[in-house]
């Protein structure tokens, strides 16, 4: 088998600003693993929050073993002292590549339903001039999710509320103290948003945040920071209202079902989010869209297909019944310096779809996740 890790540097168009952080620049690491004519891709989103970075997770990656690419659950054991965004790299890898050699994509391997997602948008902290500006130009979306950071920040989330006819979603990252959060949901709940994220510090969870899912029920409060793995989501039950599954922190598609299984058994919404992931990425997340209830993280939020009815009726109480809308759709990359499409590295040819269904999936993630991102730098090592 040959082993490919490439390291990419791809830039937003405006700085993607959250409570803890601000960048326009993420780097990006990409696996791939090529054997008997047949090449499966993986991405690795590195975040320091974490303790992550692109070159260890190039280098780690750069020593993974493949004994047996077919037996995923054993090659992913093996190979378990990986950085999680690492792992889910590889197991994206490893996914890709079997079902090519199947014929069938992923989400038939998975024994799943077709994905069906449509694109919502998150705004990211910015100037109230420019929150406003942007909640216009996106009046198209049915949900626009508000990242906030501080008290300031709520007069953008009621100004934009005043001017858009979109659900309202907050992402606060940890932004408040567990007394400070309990008036912040108010106001929030007071504003007319339907759905509240991770507003106290994970350190905090799960106290904190059942008294803020008790002050706003039935408005749901999903965990994100709390909830990084299957292991943390039981003692989030009856705390919170769901859990923020994203691949890069939970360790892929694997990591992804068993949290989504755990979530489900405790009876607990499930999110589907990301990090700011290429196409590549969210490729993978997409294979099991159709069986969570909300698809939210970076820019774009949503509700799934298999939880449309019960989410609707935890937002304000209201029957809300339509199309899943997908979070994780980040297309609009340039080109590469070598001419490959930015919209990434053959994603469009990766994932077992026919021709047909992928231009129908990968079209549903054209309105960008984070705006449009730009490739500056790329780096290969063929193992």
């Amino acid at each position: 088998m040959e082993i490919g890790v490439e390291r990419l540097t791809v830039r937003t168009k405006r700085p993607f600003a959250i409570a803890r952080s601000s960048s326009e620049t993420f780097k990006r690491v990409v696996l791939t693993l090529e054997e008997g004519g047949f090449v499966g891709r993986g991405e690795a989103a590195p975040t320091s929050y974490y303790g992550q970075d692109a070159t260890d997770t190039a280098d780690a990656l750069g020593r993974i073993r493949v004994r047996d690419p077919w037996d995923i659950e054993g090659t992913l054991d093996e190979n378990g002292s990986l950085p999680p965004t690492a792992l889910a790299a590889l197991d994206s890898a490893l996914h890709d590549l079997a079902a090519k050699r199947l014929g069938v994509p992923v989400y038939r391997l998975l024994g799943l339903a077709r994905p069906e997602p449509a694109s919502a948008y998150t705004l990211a902290i910015a100037d109230p001039e420019t929150i406003l500006r942007e909640a216009k130009e996106l009046a198209s979306f049915p949900v626009l999710k508000i990242k906030v950071g501080s008290e300031e920040d709520l007069e953008k989330v009621r100004a934009v509320s005043e001017t858009s006819d979109a659900d309202l979603w907050v992402d606060a990252n940890e932004a408040f103290s567990p007394d400070e959060a309990i008036e912040v949901a108010r106001e929030l709940k007071a504003a007319g948003v339907r759905l509240i994220e991770q507003p106290v510090p994970a350190a905090a969870a799960p106290e904190a945040l059942r008294r803020v899912t008790e002050t706003v029920s039935p408005l749901p409060v999903i965990a994100d920071e709390s909830a990084v793995v299957a292991r943390d989501v039981p003692a989030l039950a009856g705390s919170a209202s769901g859990v923020n599954v994203k691949l890069a922190k939970c360790g892929g598609i694997r990591g992804a079902l068993r949290m989504i299984h755990t979530a489900r058994a405790h009876g607990m919404l499930v999110m589907l989010g990301c990090m700011v992931e290429t196409s590549l990425g969210i490729a993978a997340a997409a294979q099991v869209e159709t069986v969570i209830d909300v698809v939210a993280d970076g820019l774009v939020a949503a509700v799934g297909p298999a939880g449309r009815r019960e989410i609707g009726r935890a937002i304000a109480g209201e029957e809300k019944v339509g199309g899943a809308f997908f979070d994780c759709g980040v297309g609009g990359l340039e080109p590469l310096e070598d001419g490959r499409s930015g919209d990434f590295l053959g994603a469009q040819k990766t994932w077992g779809c026919n021709d047909q269904e992928r231009s129908e999936i990968l079209d549903s993630f054209r309105f960008v996740k984070y705006a449009h991102f730009q490739a500056l730098k790329s780096e290969k090592d063929t193992i």
